[in-house]
């Protein structure tokens, strides 16, 4: 089974996660999508559900996690 996190992180631009260091990856991962959980709630939960989120929710939950993960980027200079 799939997880929320999984589908969360599946939506981020590779080209982002290829800058992230391998060593901190996880970290960053886990907690971008620990914000999206406590700022987010509704969207989060409609990608903790079995059934796979509608593509209005994959839109905004892209948007979302790209921008958290492009502002962090930019933030570290990587």
């Amino acid at each position: 089974m799939v997880t929320a996190d999984e589908r969360i992180i599946a939506l981020v631009k590779p080209e982002y996660l290829e800058r992230i260091p391998s060593f901190v990856r996880k970290h960053a991962t886990e907690r971008s999508c620990a914000l999206i959980a406590k700022e987010f709630p509704e969207i989060y939960e409609s990608f903790s559900d079995e059934e796979e989120p509608d593509e209005e929710a994959k839109r905004q939950m892209s948007l979302i996690v790209n921008d958290i993960f492009l502002e962090r980027l930019e933030k570290h200079h990587l």
